[in-house]
């Protein structure tokens, strides 16, 4: 939700007169965020797939936004000249790259010397589950780990420092999305609908099975709709300086 998204700004180390850049922005809402919140920063959104780029211009045109653009490209070849950003911001999007250490890289090469480079990454996405018994447990951390890295937060600062980052720093946080206690409400039940909705054909070439696929998302809501479980995921906000 909007609110989720505005505690992020707090994370972003921005100031006026600022160029960032927001890398998988998807339908945009964080980066018309931070341009609405700094108008007196330059902000850009890229994104790898057209059809959400073009949703974000409209809504960007649609709410007289000014300081903001959006370029198509690949974060491992952003279309961007070495060292244009002060502030590289990226959220969710390294658990689905294969090289995120490589992703990385790229967010470091178009960042100034002196500027910063903040990833907003998960922790337990999806796997952590109390009371759960140890075959729906088992299935989910597989089926989970061949979609995306459910930890990836855990392994941002150590590929930062890898790559020379200075001043590495994180901060953790709970999820407000997927972390449940108790019976999930109208709203977050709906959004994981969606989510398997558009995840379904590759879960079933994962599972290789349409039926057992089906119980296994049937199973895995019924587990947030029971009022005496839990659900736990984490997000790690990590901040990295550029020499």
């Amino acid at each position: 939700g909007l609110a989720n998204i505005q505690e992020h700004l707090r994370h972003l180390p921005i100031s006026a007169n600022d160029r960032v850049l927001d890398v998988g922005c998807g339908s945009g809402s964080m980066a018309r965020l931070i341009a609405r919140s700094f108008p007196q920063a330059k902000v850009v959104g890229v994104d790898l797939r057209e059809q959400y780029l073009e949703f974000a211009k409209a809504r960007a045109r649609d709410e007289g936004i000014q300081n903001l653009t959006f370029r198509h490209g690949d974060v491992f070849a952003l279309p961007f000249a070495d060292a244009s950003f002060d502030v590289v911001w990226t959220k969710y999007l390294l658990q689905w790259v294969k090289e995120p250490k490589g992703a990385l890289a790229e967010l470091k090469r178009v960042t100034k010397p002196g500027g910063f480079v903040v990833s907003c990454d998960y922790v337990g996405f999806a796997i952590e589950h109390r009371p759960a018994a140890s075959e729906f447990d088992r299935q989910v951390r597989e089926l989970m780990a061949a979609l995306v890295d459910c930890n990836i937060g855990r392994k941002v600062s150590p590929f930062m420092m890898s790559l020379g980052f200075q001043d590495v720093h994180v901060e953790m946080e709970t999820d407000t999305l997927f972390t449940v206690i108790g019976s999930i409400d109208a709203e977050r039940r709906w959004n994981w609908e969606k989510q398997f909705q558009a995840a379904r054909p590759h879960l079933i070439q994962i599972v290789e099975s349409e039926l057992d696929t089906d119980r296994l998302i049937d199973r895995f809501l019924a587990h947030y709709d029971d009022p005496a479980t839990c659900s736990f995921t984490a997000l790690y906000f990590t901040r990295g300086r550029v020499s």
